[in-house]
């Protein structure tokens, strides 16, 4: 029987890329700040909800571009794997 999974597609923030994820990676993010160690964002609920972003940390989305969470590298490596990318 085959295992499978929704879709959640990542990237890391690098520092200099906080506005590209805020402004069209994720749909449901509003920026707050960037100072490139620590990028916030408020994203859309019932509250709304801030997060805070490290430098070096991974932001995953699923639901097309619908925030999951943010993970360390150590727990990224550790609880997630990547595959290749459609068409490859």
């Amino acid at each position: 029987m085959p295992i499978v999974t929704q879709r959640h597609e990542s990237i890391q923030y690098d520092g200099t890329n906080g506005a590209e994820i805020a402004d069209s990676w994720l749909s449901d993010a509003t920026l707050v700040s960037d100072n490139g160690q620590t990028l916030r964002l408020k994203i859309a609920g019932w509250p709304p909800v801030t997060y805070e972003i490290p430098l070096g940390y991974y932001v995953i989305r699923y639901y097309g571009k619908t925030f999951h969470q943010s993970v360390s590298p150590a727990d990224y490596v550790q609880n997630w794997v990547e595959l290749p990318e459609a068409g490859a």
